[in-house]
C-alpha cells in the first residue's frame, strides 16, 4: 500500500541477527505495552536521527478488523480493477509465480496484512497504530521505534507526497521509494535497539556492515531460518514473490540507506528532497544512485492502431525492474547467485500483458535494455533457460531476440503473429530517467 505504511512483525527478527553480529546478547523477554513505551522511544528516535519531532505523534491500539477496513479503503482507492480481476494471469505470464491459482487478490492481500502486521503508521491520520504488545521489550521497542521514525519522516519529508499515485511513477520506481522509507526506518530501529543493548553505545559501522549485508541478501529460506518454523508457517500460503518484494523493501532498503548514510544524514535527505531513487537497480547498487545513473524509459506505440492486437485487451502495462527480475529467475529454476548475475546490468524494461477477448489466453510483449551487449547476451541465455521451466507444462509461441544491448520478447498469441508482435516491441521509444 502506498499510503498506509505497514510494518511486518517478521522484520523485527533482523534485530536479533544484527545484534548477534556485533556481539550483543538479547535481554530477557519481558512483555511491553507500546503506548507506555512510546513517549520514551519518541525522544530516543529524535536523538538518534538528530531531527526534532515537529508535533506530537498520537499512538493507538488497533484491531485486525480495523486494519482490514483500512486495507479495503486503500485498495478501493488505489487498486486498478484490471489488476484485481486478472492478478493471477498477469503474474503467471510475467513468470513471477507458478503456484496455486490466486482466485481473490484483494482477499489475499487483506489476509496477508491483517495476519502479519504488528504495527503501522498512517500519514493521513498522522497516528501510529499497534496491533499487539510484542513478545519482549526489545522486539516491541524495535517495532515502536520503526513506526515513530515513519512519523519523523512524514513530518520532515511528506510521505504522502513522496509516495503519491499522482506522481505517475512506474511500479519499479515506487518500489525504490518504498525501499527508502522502509529501509531508513529499519535502520533507525536497529540503531535504537543496539543503543538499548549496549548501554547507549552504538557500534561502529564496520561492526554493523556484515550483518546488514547479510540481511540484504536474505530470501524466503533465510527468513524461515531466522524466525523459526512456527513463525514461518504463518506465511506459508502467501505467494513467495510477494514476500520477497515486501522483505526486499526492508532489507535491501536497509542496505541502501546504510550505504548512503556513510556520507552523513544530509545525503540521506537528498533521497527525499533532491534526487529520489529512479529504480530498484539504484537500491541494489547504491553507487549508481550516487553517480546519478538512471535507466532507459520506454513508451509503447498506440496499441489501438496495431492490427495484430485487435482481438486483445490490455490488462497491465508497467516496469519489472532489477529486483523483480531476480525473483523471476529464481521462480523459474535459477539459483540466487545465477538469478542475480542474470539481472545485473539491467538498464530498463517495459512490458504489456494482454488478455484475448472472449477467453483467458494471455500475451506478453516485453522489451529490456542492458548496460552492454555482453550483459544482454547473458540475460538472453539465462532467460531462455527460464522459459523451459516457465512453460514446461504447456506449448507457447515464444520469441526472444537480442540486438546489441536490447532484448525483445513475445510470449503467447499465435506463431503466425510472432513477427508482427516483435515489430511492436521494437517500436518502443526510449528516454533516460
Amino acid at each position: 500500500m502506498k499510503k498506509g505504511l505497514q510494518t511486518w512483525a517478521r522484520n523485527a527478527a533482523v534485530v536479533i541477527v544484527v545484534a548477534g553480529a556485533v556481539g550483543v546478547a538479547l535481554a530477557a523477554a519481558q512483555p511491553a505495552d507500546p503506548l507506555e513505551a512510546g513517549a520514551r522511544i519518541l525522544k530516543d528516535v529524535a536523538e538518534i536521527r538528530g531531527l526534532p519531532f515537529r508535533q506530537a505523534v498520537p499512538m493507538e491500539k488497533q484491531t485486525p478488523e480495523g486494519l482490514g477496513r483500512l486495507m479495503d479503503k486503500e485498495m478501493d482507492e488505489t487498486l486498478r480493477p484490471a489488476m484485481a480481476k486478472h492478478f493471477d494471469k498477469i503474474v503467471r505470464r510475467l513468470g513471477l509465480y507458478r503456484g496455486p491459482v490466486i482466485e481473490d487478490f484483494r482477499g489475499m492481500m487483506r489476509t496477508v496484512m491483517t495476519t502479519q502486521t504488528a504495527a503501522y503508521y498512517d500519514p493521513e491520520t498522522k497516528r501510529a497504530y499497534f496491533l499487539n504488545e510484542g513478545d519482549d521489550e526489545i522486539e516491541a521497542g524495535f517495532i515502536i521505534s520503526h513506526e515513530l521514525y515513519h512519523a519523523l519522516q512524514d513530518q520532515h519529508f511528506d510521505l504522502i507526497g513522496y509516495l503519491s499515485d499522482e506522481l505517475d511513477l512506474d511500479s519499479d520506481q515506487m518500489l525504490a521509494r518504498e525501499a527508502v522509507v522502509e529501509g531508513e526506518a529499519t535502520y533507525a530501529g536497529i540503531l535504537w535497539t543496539l543503543r538499548q543493548m549496549t548501554g547507549g553505545v552504538i557500534p561502529p559501522r564496520s561492526a554493523m556492515a556484515p550483518a546488514i549485508a547479510m540481511q540484504a541478501d536474505m530470501d524466503i529460506s533465510g527468513m524461515r531460518e531466522m524466525v523459526g518454523e512456527s513463525a514461518a508457517d504463518e506465511v506459508e500460503d502467501i505467494p513467495p514473490f510477494i514476500l520477497e518484494i515486501l522483505i526486499g523493501n526492508y532489507m535491501k532498503g536497509l542496505a541502501f540507506v546504510f550505504a548512503v548514510q556513510e556520507q552523513g544524514w544530509p545525503e540521506v535527505e537528498k533521497l527525499y528532497k533532491e534526487y529520489p531513487p529512479q529504480s530498484t537497480e539504484q537500491i541494489l547498487h547504491p553507487q549508481k544512485w550516487l553517480a546519478r545513473e538512471g535507466a532507459a524509459k520506454f513508451a509503447w506505440p498506440d496499441f489501438g492502431r496495431q492490427r495484430v492486437l485487435r482481438n486483445w485487451e490490455l490488462i497491465d502495462d508497467d516496469v519489472i525492474g532489477e529486483i523483480q527480475w531476480r525473483i523471476i529467475f529464481k521462480a523459474n529454476g535459477a539459483s540466487a547467485p545465477d538469478a542475480q548475475a542474470a539481472a545485473d546490468g539491467w538498464n530498463g524494461d517495459r512490458y504489456a500483458v494482454f488478455k484475448r477477448k472472449g477467453n483467458d489466453d494471455t500475451l506478453l510483449l516485453l522489451r529490456t535494455s542492458w548496460d552492454s551487449e555482453a550483459e544482454a547476451a547473458q540475460f538472453t541465455e539465462a532467460y531462455r533457460r527460464a522459459l523451459l521451466v516457465k512453460y514446461e507444462d504447456a506449448v507457447e509461441p515464444v520469441a526472444v531476440e537480442q540486438k546489441g544491448s536490447e532484448v525483445f520478447i513475445v510470449e503467447g498469441g499465435s506463431k503466425e503473429d510472432l513477427q508482427a508482435l516483435l515489430a511492436i516491441v521494437r517500436q518502443l521509444k526510449a528516454t533516460r530517467s
